[in-house]
This record gives structure tokens, sequence and C-alpha cells, in this order.
């Protein structure tokens, strides 16, 4: 479990830096402060995205949305929101979605989709290995307790047997 945390850490700082360096995208959002402002600005642009005629103005919202679920001022961060707006954006813009910022943000996030995917199973199966040791540790117990009977035992029978010699 050691290397894959290792390894969402530093993905987790791959995606820092991309955020920093992504300012090039040139996305007119607004500047939301408050968790509020960012479920009212969400909620906009998802009516957009599902409601308005043009699939121009509908991709852009999905954009949009993905870059308001990064936002490191939203206290509600989704990652996985953010790459199934990415992956609605580059299915409705696919030749403005050829940006190299674009792709990187989106393998970016693919990569943090797969890595959370493993931490998941990695988490999972050491709950399943702490069941599993808790069962071991009880059983050892029960096992020292046999022991320790056998060897009173054992301690029993010598006695009476040098008492019969």
């Amino acid at each position: 479990m050691g290397p894959k945390f290792l390894r969402l850490q530093w993905f987790g700082l791959f995606l820092m830096f991309f955020s920093v360096v992504s300012c090039s995208l040139n996305l007119e959002l607004k500047k939301p402060k408050g968790e509020r402002e960012f479920l009212q600005e969400i909620s906009c642009l998802k009516k957009l995205a599902r409601g308005d005629p043009e699939t121009s103005v509908r991709a852009e919202s999905h954009l949009k949305l993905a870059f308001l679920y990064l936002n490191s001022r939203n206290p509600q961060l989704n990652y996985s929101f953010a790459l199934q707006e990415m992956e609605s954006y580059l299915s409705m813009a696919p030749d403005k979605a050829q940006k190299d910022n674009f792709q990187n943000w989106l393998l970016v996030l693919r990569e943090m989709s797969k890595l959370q995917a493993a931490l998941k199973k990695a988490q999972e199966a050491n709950i399943h290995l702490h069941s599993e040791m808790a069962t071991l540790k009880e059983t050892s117990n029960k096992m020292m307790e046999i022991i320790n009977r056998l060897k009173i035992l054992d301690y029993q029978m010598e006695e009476k047997r040098s008492l019969i010699k």
C-alpha cells in the first residue's frame, strides 16, 4: 500500500502543478467565493449544459463545470465529476479539446480516477486483512489457552507418575 499511496501523492502534486499552469485556458468563470455561490454557479451551468439549444454553449458549460469542480476554493471538490464534465466537453467539441492543456488535464483526471479506484480496492483489502488478523489473533489466544491447559495437565501427570514410583 506504501508505493500506491506515494503515487497518489505524486499525482496530487502533479495535479496542483497543472492547476497553477492551466491559467492559459482563458475561461471566463465567475470567481465564486463561498459554498453557496459555488452551488449556484454549478446549478446554473448544469441548466445550460442540459437545456441550451446551441451545442457550443452546452460544450463550454461542461468545460466550465469541470473547472468549477476542480477549483481550489470549491469546498466540495469532486475530481470524478470534473472528469465526467471534461469527457462530455470532449464528445461535444472534439476539435476544440485538442489543446495541450486540456489534454493534460484530462490525462491527469483519468489517472486520478484510476488511482482512486486502486486506493479504494487497497482500503477494502486492508479492512479484509484487519478482520482476518482479528480472527487469527482470537484463534491464537484460544490455542495459547489450550497449550497452557495441556502444560498444567502434563505437570499433573508427571506428579502422579512420581507418586506411583
